[in-house]
């Protein structure tokens, strides 16, 4: 493998226990992290990631193969939370244990030459001058507010907090691209319209965002500029009972927008691959495998064909 990498992806890994209203499985191996850095290595990307590993998952830690794991730091044990899903489809996380927090000088200094950085903690534990640092290098960033505070945040700092809008405050300021969902702002913006909580990033100094809105689609929105709004993709269930699995979708959507973003520097394109690929991801269970995740010709399958 050559040492440029496409993309390094910056977040824990974590081994998961899945508690659904009717099932449990698990533990499996999870996180934005996992989910990330596989669906973009399934798209022909050459894929880096940055993560504490405890070697207490020998059994399926195996998935990571395809990935550069120069970066992966040794330690006592892998974060481990169990992710619990409610009726009405929100979820909670709840952490057994917890991997320190990732600071720019763990990151593996040959790692440092890659142009792409995706961001993705589970729970705040990527230091906030690793973005800074990143940033002020000249890298792109691209950063996912579920750790910081949205869906898979244990405790959610809004920006009615002083802690809150400081985090928020310095990733805008700080990153190329800031990507969140409705759950998460529903948590870190409350009380706002995506549209409102959307213009609130960009006052706080996001340049691009992009805002995953379950069956409603996305919308993006580019400094001051209306946002722009695109519909789903059709899934069809490859399970057996015909139902979808939506665990790792808005990771997925936000893996394939990489994809294509680090090869077009087109945001619409971009959003139409996110959205293809996530529709791909959650026709099929099997938790974050590389197996379930599509390959870059069965997306654009999906895109031309709708198949």
């Amino acid at each position: 493998m050559e040492n440029k990498l496409d993309i390094v992806v910056i977040g824990t890994i974590i081994k998961e226990t899945i508690k659904f209203p009717n099932k449990q499985i698990g533990p499996v191996i999870g996180s934005p992290a996992a989910y990330s850095s596989l669906v973009m290595a399934a798209q022909g990307m050459r894929v880096g990631i940055v993560t504490y590993y405890g070697g207490d998952m020998e059994d399926i830690i195996s998935e990571l193969n395809v990935l550069d794991q120069r970066g992966i730091i040794p330690y006592e044990y892998t974060t481990t939370n169990l992710l619990i899903y409610k009726e009405d489809e929100t979820k909670t996380v709840e952490y057994q244990k917890s991997t320190p927090t990732i600071h720019f000088e763990d990151i593996n200094v040959e790692y440092l030459n890659a142009d792409y950085f995706k961001i993705c903690p589970m729970n705040y534990e990527i230091d906030l001058e690793l973005v800074k640092k990143l940033y002020s290098m000249g890298k792109m960033i691209f950063v996912d507010l579920g750790g910081f505070g949205g869906a898979t945040s244990e405790i959610r700092y809004s920006v009615k907090t002083e802690y809150g809008k400081m985090v928020i405050d310095t990733l805008c300021r700080n990153c190329s691209i800031i990507k969140a969902s409705k759950e998460d702002l529903a948590s870190i913006i409350p009380g706002k319209t995506e549209e409102e909580a959307a213009q609130y990033l960009v006052n706080s100094g996001a340049k691009k965002v992009v805002i995953t809105r379950g069956e409603k689609g996305v919308l993006y929105k580019i400094g001051n500029n209306n946002p722009i709004y695109f519909s789903p993709f059709v899934a069809k269930s490859e399970n057996p009972d015909g139902t979808l699995d939506f665990t790792g979708a808005g990771d997925s959507f936000g893996a394939g927008f990489m994809a294509s973003y680090v090869k077009y520097h087109d945001i619409k394109k971009a959003v139409i691959n996110g959205n293809a690929t996530a529709s791909l991801v959650i026709q099929r269970s099997g938790g974050c495998t590389f197996g379930r995740m599509p390959s870059k010709d069965k997306v654009e399958r999906r895109i031309t064909t709708g198949e």
